[in-house]
C-alpha cells in the first residue's frame, strides 16, 4: 500500500530535518562565538570575502556529490544570514 511504502521515507526526512536543525542551532552558536570575537577586536559582522570563500567551497562540494549548486547555494545564503542576523543581536 501507498502509505506502508512512503512512511519510512516520511519518517527518514523526520529524523534528516531534526538533524539539520541541531547542525543549524550548533552553527548558529558558533558564529555567535565568531561575533564576540569580531566585537572585541572591532570587526564588522559581515565579512563578504568569507562569505564568498565559503559559497565558493560549498558550490564545489555541491557539484562532487551531484547536488545542484544554484540550489545549495541560495540554501547556504540564507543559513549565513540567519547567523549574521544573530551576530547583529547579540
Amino acid at each position: 500500500m501507498y502509505e506502508d511504502e512512503i512512511r519510512p521515507h516520511r519518517e527518514t526526512i523526520d529524523r534528516l530535518n531534526n538533524e539539520i536543525i541541531n547542525k543549524l542551532k550548533e552553527r548558529v552558536g558558533a558564529a555567535l562565538k565568531i561575533g564576540e570575537i569580531k566585537k572585541h577586536h572591532g570587526k564588522p559582522v559581515v565579512d563578504k570575502t568569507r562569505e564568498q570563500t565559503i559559497l565558493d567551497r560549498i558550490r564545489d562540494k555541491a557539484q562532487a556529490k551531484d547536488i545542484d549548486p544554484d540550489g545549495l547555494e541560495r540554501i547556504f545564503k540564507e543559513i549565513i544570514n540567519l547567523c549574521v542576523e544573530a551576530e547583529e543581536r547579540q
